[in-house]
């Protein structure tokens, strides 16, 4: 991909804080303080400037120039942030503002990749007037948010009022008490302009990265999709939370361009009136038809149980019984409304098996009270390392399948990294499962081995001190496994084996490492840690069998679409491959709606998989006719 990012961004954040002498006071325009480059030509020099207050922070508020005053460079913003908080409760929106203070170039101290924000620091704030009109906001367009401008398109608007019809491709994200169980909006959502296509997250790592790490110019490079707009609906002081899932469509938006979290990001008008369309409801998969055997996965995200807390948890208490049975409800909507009840599921996030028996019979129960059969669903769990206590298990539908093994895999290996050898390689260790599926028409039922896996998230992939045992332990992760399936089928040539679960990791490279590749045993070598060795599974991805690639994804992250969650099958199983697909109730869903016990959607933020396997052996292939001679 090619980097597409404006040269003087280098310099913005190389050199934010170089300057460092102080000037004396001297009165500048609001565009004259922003300038034309992505840093102030006044940058640490003290200033004074007028505009008109529209719009009021926590910390702060933002000027601009009133619209009779604006120059005519359309590469100058005419706003600007005014950060301090003992200032704001002197404004009203519509005051005409003089201020004294430093400009400033701002970069969060935790955020390492950031484009910075020109803005006035330790203000003097005197009312010049009352109730002036606002600047009008400025209509962004398809040229604005371009999927092939430069990173930083937006800086010419940073700190000005803009309006958009906007397309939600992210939902609105927020927080959850662990101790009551309810989650709080944050009001963030991620959007584009109508009629752009919806951004996934591709191969490489982001630009700002590759800049700021002053990685190899042979790096992957990961463009971060600039046409993506970050929208804040509680950033402005009165405003209220707008949850909204992916797909939704809000008209006339008016708010202020700032920049924050890596994104350029809309900071709603508390005054919004909302016109918000196209909101939707979960989408089922099909359920298993008279022949066919149905595998899936699912991450349960933090199912703890109510009663008990596994050994190795670092919980002060357990979960309180009301969010239990909430939990429960929406669980059993899920697995029977959404996921339409698939004979075998991996489960991810359970914390004890006590848990997971509960959710079984608890879906049991639901399809008795429906009036549709009793699946016996049976739980399968045996704890791992995780210091949190989740570990991966099984739902299996005893009433179409018979377990015939249960092994935990890896649990005591080691981590093979200097310095970390103590450390075990899964916190959250494999669990493989052999079933035989109960069938009388066949003379040799369908047997398959599935092995659910959790392999260790992204935290800390970047962190200048800990992101070597981080890449390290992943790529290790990957080879154990995929060594382990190449031995095993050396072992069992015709065995039916699947992987499933959350391997926290993209279908392709991301830059650090290529986890997948290294399952299929065709690793891409050009990351930051290559896999060191190469196994010949023959494992196929079904991701990659999605023939429309806009449903390929299971998660959403900064407004991307993007898959962690996979189903790779062995070359013996694919014979019997007749579909594979997400369910959608979770990833494009806002986090506010885990609170409605009655409704599947948002149980997790990730979604499930399902794939469909036939029961009848495959017919052999006809030879091929011989070719007639002349």
């Amino acid at each position: 991909m090619k980097i597409r990012i404006s040269s003087f961004i280098v310099f913005s954040l190389i050199a934010v804080f170089s300057a460092s002498s102080v000037f004396a006071q001297k009165e500048y325009t609001i565009a004259q303080i922003q300038g034309d480059k992505g840093v102030s030509p006044v940058v640490n020099e003290n200033v004074r400037t007028t505009g008109i207050v529209t719009a009021i922070l926590r910390n702060g508020f933002f000027i601009q120039t009133p619209d009779d005053k604006a120059d005519s460079d359309p590469k100058t913003s005419e706003g600007l942030l005014v950060y301090g908080p003992n200032s704001v409760n002197q404004v009203a929106i519509g005051n005409l503002v003089q201020v004294d203070g430093t400009v400033v170039e701002f970069r969060p101290p935790s955020e390492r990749y950031f484009i910075p924000i020109t803005e006035i620091t330790r203000p003097t704030v005197k009312v010049l007037s009352k109730d002036n009109p606002l600047p009008a906001p400025i209509a962004l367009t398809a040229g604005d948010l371009d999927p092939k401008g430069k990173l930083d398109q937006l800086e010419r608007f940073e700190g000005m009022r803009v309006k958009a019809d906007l397309a939600v491709v992210g939902p609105t994200g927020g927080f959850t008490n662990e101790r009551s169980g309810l989650s709080t909006s944050n009001g963030v959502f991620f959007a584009t302009l109508p009629g752009t296509p919806r951004p996934f997250r591709e191969p490489g790592l982001g630009v700002l990265q590759i800049i700021v790490d002053k990685l190899p110019p042979t790096t992957p490079a990961f463009d971060m999709n600039p046409e993506t707009l970050r929208v804040d609906s509680l950033a402005q002081s009165g405003g209220k939370p707008i949850d909204v899932p992916a797909g939704a469509t809000l008209k006339e938006v008016v708010g202020i361009i700032d920049y924050s979290r890596k994104f350029y990001t809309l900071l709603v008008d508390a005054s919004y009136e909302r016109k918000i369309e196209n909101i939707k409801a979960f989408t089922p998969l099909s359920p298993a038809g008279e022949r066919e055997l149905t595998v899936g996965t699912l991450n349960i995200e933090n199912f703890f149980d109510d009663e008990v807390n596994s050994s190795n948890v670092d919980r002060e208490a357990t979960v309180p019984k009301e969010v239990f049975q909430r939990r429960l409800a929406k669980l059993s909507l899920t697995f029977r409304n959404v996921l339409s009840s698939p004979d075998l599921i991996g489960v991810v996030e359970a914390e004890n098996l006590a848990g997971l028996k509960k959710l079984a019979e608890a879906i049991n129960a639901d399809h008795v009270k429906a009036g549709v059969p009793d699946p016996k669903y049976t739980a399968h769990l045996i704890e791992g390392n995780d210091p949190r206590g989740i570990d991966v298990g099984y739902l299996v539908k005893s009433t179409k399948l018979k377990v015939i093994e249960v092994q935990q895999l890896a649990k005591d290996v080691k981590l093979d990294v200097k310095g970390d050898e103590n450390q075990n390689l899964y916190d959250r260790p494999p669990l493989l499962i052999r079933v035989e599926a109960i069938d009388a028409r066949s003379q040799k039922p369908l047997a398959v081995t599935v092995i659910v896996n959790h392999f260790k998230s992204y935290g800390g992939i970047d962190d200048p001190k800990d992101g070597n045992r981080v890449q390290n332990k992943r790529r290790l992760q990957a080879e154990w496994l995929a060594k382990f399936v190449v031995d095993r089928q050396a072992a069992a040539p015709t065995e039916n084996i699947i992987l499933c679960g959350d391997f926290n990791s993209f279908q392709f490279n991301d830059g650090f490492n290529d986890l997948i590749g290294i399952l299929k045993g065709k690793s891409d070598q050009n990351v930051l840690t290559p896999s060191k060795t190469s196994f010949n599974t023959g494992l196929a991805n079904l991701i990659e069998f999605l023939p429309d690639v806009t449903k390929r994804y299971s998660y959403t992250f900064d407004g991307f679409a993007q898959s962690l969650d996979h189903i790779l099958i062995n070359r013996p199983l694919r014979e019997r491959l007749l579909k594979f697909g997400y369910a959608r109730s979770n990833a494009d869903f806002p986090k506010i709606l885990s609170n409605d016990g009655t409704r599947p959607e948002r149980v997790s933020d990730h979604d499930g998989a399902v794939v469909f396997l036939s029961l009848d052996e495959p017919q052999p292939k006809p030879a091929a006719s011989p070719t007639p001679t002349k």
